[in-house]
């Protein structure tokens, strides 16, 4: 006779136990970014490549075959070191050839000398012809001439055989080794490719826009896309005044103020200029990071006040120019004072609601 009683005791149970827990939505704090104008000055950053400041194409003066290359890619090397040579045998043998023919004429000389004199004495006693005299003298002065050719015609194969070694004319290291032993080369052929690791520069070309703005002595600020988070001092050395025939830019060339090993020729390279007081007008500017990109173009992801702490997010097509050192020109979609979002653009959604990071910028 309890059972009513006890069934609803058991649907008053059921019930408590099926309400759900109310869930508390936390309020993520992101960094941000209040948009201001910049004027005054402005930077513009071009891309080059890390080039050798002193690059050196080593070949031998002569042509034979490699009998011998002591050099690697990437080798590090001292002036005055052997980095290759040629077989030697056929240049030994002229010099060998051109020294005896150097003792021949020196001692005809000495023998017609010998002669000359004798001959001498006797036409000052007036016991020999002058005919016999003039004669004389001259096998004596061609003796003379002709140990003399054959001197220098030694001394030449002596410098024939001493090309026959490449020596490093500079301390460096090796870019590129092109024979291998064994390998017949002409005169002139390229043999190694050797560089100034010491003496880094970077080639970039310049638009004609902003040619008339760098100056010799400039500085520059440069990066090189394998050296993350790594920034160099660099000095305008080169500004060429005539068009590159191959891209129609202006070549020039920035000196790297501080060596380091980690680069190295052919490396990609930002140069970013700082053109002070050329520019007058103001322009807003934003931070690169707080710009991204969609199928309808760029956006960012702007922080409206919506309760005491918090802000809801509101995704913004935005019209962007130049990228410069204080980051992109905006050209429409913001106002100053704006804030935005500079970090985890692909975490935000529009109509999210955040907080600010305390230490943001």
């Amino acid at each position: 006779m309890h059972k009513p009683h006890l069934l609803f005791f058991f649907l008053f149970l059921l019930a408590c136990t099926s309400k759900e827990t109310p869930i508390t939505e936390s309020v993520r704090p992101v960094k941000y970014q209040k948009v201001s104008y910049t004027g005054g000055s402005y930077g513009r950053t071009f891309s080059g490549t890390a080039i050798a400041g002193v690059e050196t194409q080593l070949s031998f003066r002569v042509g034979g075959i490699i009998n011998k290359v002591n050099v690697k890619v990437g080798q590090k090397i001292s002036k005055g070191m052997l980095m290759a040579s040629l077989d030697p045998s056929d240049y030994e043998l002229s010099y060998e050839e051109s020294d005896a023919s150097v003792k021949n004429a020196d001692a005809q000389e000495k023998q017609t000398k010998s002669n000359f004199e004798r001959v001498a004495v006797l036409y000052e006693n007036q016991n020999t012809s002058l005919a016999e005299y003039e004669a004389a003298k001259a096998q004596y002065e061609s003796a003379k001439a002709n140990e003399k050719a054959m001197k220098q015609r030694r001394k030449q194969a002596e410098s024939q055989l001493s090309y026959t070694r490449l020596y490093a004319p500079i301390s460096g290291i090796v870019n590129n080794v092109y024979v291998e032993e064994n390998e017949v080369v002409a005169t002139g052929n390229n043999i190694v490719t050797l560089s100034s690791g010491d003496n880094l520069e970077v080639l970039v070309g310049i638009p004609e826009s902003f040619i008339t703005d760098i100056n010799q002595g400039q500085k520059v600020q440069i990066s090189f896309t394998s050296l993350a988070d790594q920034q160099f001092a660099g000095t305008v050395s080169e500004v060429s005044y005539a068009l590159s025939s191959e891209t129609a830019i202006y070549p020039v060339t920035i000196k790297v103020d501080q060596s380091n090993n980690q680069v190295r020729p052919g490396m990609s390279a930002d140069v970013t200029f700082n053109f002070q007081g050329a520019q007058i007008e103001e322009v807003l500017m934003v931070t690169p990071s707080a710009v991204g990109e969609d199928q309808n173009g760029n956006f960012v992801y702007v922080l409206e006040p919506s309760e005491e702490t918090s802000y809801k997010v509101r995704k913004t097509l935005v019209t962007v120019g130049n990228l410069t050192v204080d980051g992109f020109e905006v050209q429409s979609g913001l106002q100053e004072n704006d804030l935005v979002a500079t970090a985890g653009l692909q975490s935000l959604l529009d109509g999210m609601t955040v907080s600010l990071f305390d230490s943001a910028p």
